[in-house]
C-alpha cells in the first residue's frame, strides 16, 4: 500500500512539472452538504443520492433513483455559538454590517472566515449519473483582520457517468466513473483585496460585490475524472474512490472579474485574458471507505441506523506531511420513520451533527461541522454551518 502511494504521489508531481513550473492546488468541486458533514464528512462507502456525484460514482449503481430538481445549499465557515450571539446582539442595532466586523476578526484569526453557496440538480440510481451543478466558495485567515489573505472561487460543472454492478462470488462489485467539464474563476485574495472588501463593507454607499468585481481574476475550464467501487457483502460495504484523476488542470486567463461576467453574458464563453504562466490543479483524492447498514427487517421504518468510516486522501500523508489522523472520519446516521435523519460523526478530530427531514419531495439538511486546515488536529481548525432545501423524489 505504501509503494502505491509513493508512485501515485510521484505521477502527480512529474505532471505537475511537465505543465508548468509551478503548480497551485485549488479547491475540489464539493459543495459542503450537510447530508455529508454531519456524518464526518464520510460517505465513500454509502454513496447515494445527490451526494454521490461528489463523493464516489459508484453510488450511481444504487437500484433505488433520486430526482433532485433543485438543491439550494448554503454554508458560512464560522462558528455556529457566535453566530447565535451575533444575531441576538442585532436587534436595536443601527448599522449592522459594523456590527459584522468583530465577528469576521474573531474568525478570521480562529482558523478562517468565509462563506459558500451551491445549486444544482440532477439523477443519480439504476447505473446513471448526471448533474448539473455551480458553487461559489471563499475563505480569508490570518494573525490579524487587516492582514488576512485568502481567495475565492466560482465553478458551474456538469456531470455524467455510468456504474455497473457485478455478482462475485455472491457478493455485488459495483464500479462506477464519471466525467466532469467545468468553468471556474478564481480570485486570489491577499490582504490589499481583503482591506478594500473591508472598506467597502463599512463604508455607507459602497458596495462588496462592485469592488470585488474590478479585481483581478483567473478563469478557465477543466476536465476532472472520478473512478469508483463499491463491494456488498451483507450489512457490510467496503468502499474506493479516486476524484481528479492524477489531479484536474485549468486551462487559466488573466481577466478582471467584471471583464469575465460581461463575456459569459454576451458571448457565452470565457474572455481571452492574460496568459497565465503557472498551472492550477484540483489534486487527486484517494478516498477508502467502510460501512456497516443492519438488516433490521420490518422495524427498519421505525429505525434505520447505519454506521461508516472513511480515510480520505491518504496520499496526503506523503505530499503535504499531514497527521494522519487528519485523515480520518467516522459518521453515523438513524433514519426514523423513514422521514426523519439524525446524523453525527468525527471530522478530523471533532464532532459533527446534523438533522434531516424529507416530507414528500422537500427534503430539508442542517448540520454543523469543523475542518482541520493544519497539518495535525489543533492546528488551524475552521467550524461551519451549512444549510440544504431541495425537492427531490
Amino acid at each position: 500500500m505504501k509503494q502505491l502511494l509513493i508512485v501515485l504521489t510521484i505521477l502527480i508531481c512529474l505532471t505537475g512539472f511537465a505543465f508548468g513550473q509551478e503548480t497551485i492546488l485549488t479547491a475540489p468541486f464539493v459543495p459542503q452538504s450537510p447530508e455529508v458533514m454531519g456524518q464526518g464528512g464520510s460517505f465513500t462507502a454509502i454513496a447515494a443520492g445527490y451526494n454521490s456525484l461528489f463523493t464516489n460514482p459508484a453510488g450511481f449503481g444504487s437500484e433505488k433513483g433520486s430526482l433532485t430538481i433543485v438543491s439550494a445549499n448554503p454554508w458560512v465557515y464560522v462558528r455556529p455559538d457566535q453566530v447565535i450571539d451575533f444575531v441576538a446582539g442585532l436587534e436595536g442595532s443601527e448599522n449592522p454590517e459594523m456590527a459584522l466586523l468583530p465577528l469576521i476578526n474573531d474568525q478570521v484569526t480562529a482558523g478562517g472566515f468565509g462563506i459558500g453557496f451551491s445549486t444544482g440538480l440532477g439523477w443519480t440510481g439504476k447505473g446513471l449519473g448526471l448533474g448539473v451543478v455551480g458553487m461559489v466558495d471563499s475563505h480569508i485567515v490570518g494573525d490579524t483582520l487587516l492582514g488576512a489573505s485568502g481567495h475565492a472561487t466560482a465553478t458551474v460543472g456538469l456531470i455524467g457517468g455510468l456504474a455497473i454492478p457485478f455478482n462475485i462470488f455472491g457478493m455485488k462489485l459495483t464500479v462506477g466513473g464519471d466525467v466532469r467539464p467545468m468553468y471556474r474563476a478564481y480570485i486570489p485574495m491577499d490582504n490589499t483585496v481583503v482591506i478594500g472588501l473591508l472598506r467597502s463593507l463599512s463604508e455607507e454607499g459602497s458596495d462588496p460585490l462592485t469592488y470585488l468585481m474590478t479585481q483581478s481574476a483567473y478563469a478557465g475550464v477543466g476536465l476532472g475524472i472520478d473512478l469508483g467501487a463499491m463491494l456488498d457483502i451483507g450489512p457490510f460495504t467496503v468502499g474506493l474512490s479516486m476524484r481528479d484523476l492524477f489531479g484536474t488542470r485549468f486551462n487559466f486567463g488573466q481577466s478582471t472579474l467584471e471583464d469575465i461576467v460581461a463575456s459569459l453574458e454576451t458571448e457565452g464563453a470565457l474572455p481571452e485574458g492574460t496568459d497565465v504562466q503557472d498551472t492550477y490543479m484540483i489534486p487527486m483524492e484517494i478516498n477508502v471507505g467502510a460501512a456497516w447498514h443492519p438488516d433490521l427487517g420490518g422495524f427498519s421504518f421505525i429505525l434505520d441506523p447505519k454506521v461508516h468510516v472513511d480515510l480520505k486522501d491518504p496520499i496526503g500523508i506523503i505530499r503535504d506531511k499531514r497527521s494522519p489522523w487528519t485523515l480520518l472520519h467516522i459518521g453515523a446516521e438513524a433514519k426514523m420513520f423513514r422521514f426523519i435523519s439524525l446524523r453525527g460523526g468525527f471530522n478530523q478530530g471533532y464532532i459533527t451533527g446534523g438533522v434531516g427531514m424529507k416530507l414528500l419531495f422537500l427534503d430539508i439538511n442542517a448540520s454543523f461541522f469543523t475542518l482541520e486546515r493544519g497539518m495535525y488536529i489543533g492546528d488551524k481548525p475552521n467550524s461551519g454551518v451549512t444549510l440544504e432545501a431541495a425537492l427531490r423524489f
